[in-house]
């Protein structure tokens, strides 16, 4: 058996696995009323950011896409934008990417107001297979997919 497989099935699985924000009808009612959001890019793999995949290219890529959606950016905003690329990849062979943009917006626990936090209340992702010098490519891509499904989302649950 090639060992190897194992870590990119647990990365496929990993949304079948997962209850978390989504895209459906409540999910997308937590956008209502939303009149700006940051972005927040997570800490990548060192290995895509050689390949090109930046923190910086990343919210270059968003933040064009939220401008062509006319969707406001307020670098002080409390409900932000958040993607995240989990990658995997074997001694040789394709990266396994999934990529995940999510809005988190500021809560308090209903049982005590003085705790807060932020949570995830709208979630997309992608998963994807890539050779390595594609990854760049498929990475920027599916960022701009997955940006424009927030962006459909967003109007959806704020008509003009």
């Amino acid at each position: 058996m090639n060992w190897r497989i194992i870590p990119v099935a647990l990365l496929l699985l990993l949304p079948f696995l997962t209850n978390g924000a989504g895209d459906a009808p409540l999910d997308r009612a937590t956008l209502h009323g939303l009149k700006a959001v940051n972005i927040v890019i997570d800490q990548l793999d060192p290995a895509l950011e050689e390949l090109g995949v930046t923190a910086d290219a990343l919210e270059t890529h968003l933040l064009a896409r939220l401008a062509a959606a006319q969707i406001p950016v307020d670098r002080t905003a409390a409900e932000f934008i958040g993607f995240r690329i989990t990658s995997v990849r074997g001694n040789r062979g394709p990266f396994a990417l999934s990529l995940t943009i999510g809005l988190y917006q500021p809560v308090l626990l209903s049982r005590d107001h003085e705790v807060r936090t932020a949570t995830q209340t709208w979630e997309v992702e992608s998963i994807l297979m890539a050779d390595p010098k594609q990854v760049p490519a498929a990475s920027f891509e599916t960022a701009d997919q997955l940006a424009d499904r927030f962006a459909a989302a967003y109007k959806l649950a704020n008509p003009e």
